[in-house]
C-alpha cells in the first residue's frame, strides 16, 4: 500500500484557488493624523478579495470618525478599550478570515497598488512556504518621498535571530493556518512580542518565508520599539529572554550587534522604490 504523504498544515484547502483572501489587520491608538493614508492605500489594491480590519483602541481624537468616513465593503471597525497592542493585535487575528493575515501600522501605507497582488502571486508561487516577506522603506514623518532606510526581506535567515534580527514584521503575510497553529503574540510582553512570535515560527516550527524584494510598505519613523532610548533597551532586553525561553543562547552585546546591520540598510537604496507610475501610489490619490 502506498504510502500516504500529508500536506504541511498551512497548505490544506489551498487547491485549486486562483486567488488567495487576505487580512490586513491595523491597530490604532489616537492615530487621526495619519491612517486616512492607511485606509485610503488598502483602498486602492488592485487585488479583489481582501479585508481590512481596523481595532481601534478606544481613541480619544477622530481616529475611528475618520474610519467610519472611509466606510466601504470589507472594512471592519472595532472600537473599544485594550488591554495593550498585543491584545489588539490578537482580537484583530481572532477576526481575520483570510488565508493569509498581515499587519499595517496605522501611520504606515502601501506604496504601490499591487502590493497585495505580488503577495497573493509569491504565496502561490512557492507553497512550501507558510508566509510571504516583503520588502518596507522607512521614512521620516514629514518627508516621505525620501527613504530614511531600507529594510529589506533579504539577506535574512534563522542563526540572524540570535541577533535580535527579524523580517520586516509590516510587509509579513502569514497563513492563517501556520497562524492557528502557532497561536497568537504573547500580550505579556510590552514591545516584541512580534520577535517572540517570529521565534516560534522560524526557530520552533522551522516554517520559511518566501521573499518578494520590491518595496511594499511605506513605514513613519517612530514607532512603538523605536521611540527612544528606553524604548530600545526594553526591545533588547526582551529579545534576549525571548531567545533564552526558546533554549537560543544569546546576551545583550550580541543583540545590541544588531544595529551594525542597521548601518548598512541607511546607505542601501530601496528595491523598486518609488514604484512605475502604473502601481505607484501616494498619500492624497484617495
Amino acid at each position: 500500500m502506498p504510502m500516504r504523504i500529508c500536506k504541511p498544515i498551512w497548505q490544506r484547502g489551498l487547491d485549486d484557488q486562483s486567488i488567495l483572501k487576505i487580512t490586513i489587520i491595523t491597530v490604532a491608538y489616537n492615530a487621526a493624523a495619519t491612517i486616512a493614508d492607511t485606509l485610503q492605500s488598502v483602498a486602492a489594491q488592485g487585488h479583489a478579495d481582501h479585508e481590512h480590519i481596523v481595532i481601534d483602541g478606544a481613541s480619544t481624537d477622530a481616529t475611528a470618525a475618520i474610519v467610519r468616513a472611509h466606510a466601504r465593503p470589507g472594512l471592519t471597525l472595532v472600537s473599544e478599550p485594550d488591554k495593550g497592542l498585543y491584545d489588539a493585535m490578537n482580537k484583530g487575528l481572532a477576526r481575520a478570515s483570510g488565508d493569509l493575515i498581515g499587519f499595517l501600522n496605522a501611520d504606515d501605507f502601501y506604496c504601490r497598488t499591487d502590493a497585495l497582488a505580488r503577495i497573493d502571486a509569491a504565496a502561490q508561487a512557492h507553497p512550501e512556504a507558510a508566509a510571504v516577506s516583503g520588502a518596507v522603506v522607512i521614512v521620516d514623518h514629514d518627508r516621505l518621498d525620501q527613504a530614511r532606510r531600507a529594510y529589506p526581506p533579504t539577506p535574512f535567515a534563522p542563526w540572524m535571530l540570535r541577533f535580535g534580527h527579524m523580517p520586516p514584521h509590516p510587509a509579513f503575510y502569514v497563513r492563517r493556518t501556520a497562524i492557528e497553529h502557532l497561536g497568537p503574540f504573547d500580550a505579556a510582553i510590552g514591545i516584541g512580542a512580534d520577535f517572540e512570535w517570529m521565534l516560534r515560527f522560524f526557530h520552533d516550527a522551522g516554517l520559511t518565508a518566501a521573499p518578494v524584494a520590491e518595496t511594499l510598505v511605506t513605514q513613519r519613523h517612530g514607532g512603538v520599539s523605536t521611540s527612544g532610548w528606553g524604548a530600545r533597551r526594553q526591545l533588547n532586553a526582551e529579545a534576549v529572554a525571548s531567545l533564552r525561553r526558546h533554549g537560543i543562547a544569546s546576551a545583550a552585546p550580541v543583540v545590541w550587534s544588531k544595529y551594525l546591520l542597521k548601518v548598512t540598510q541607511f546607505a542601501a537604496r530601496p528595491r523598486d522604490w518609488p514604484a512605475a507610475d502604473a502601481v505607484l501610489w501616494r498619500p492624497g490619490q484617495g
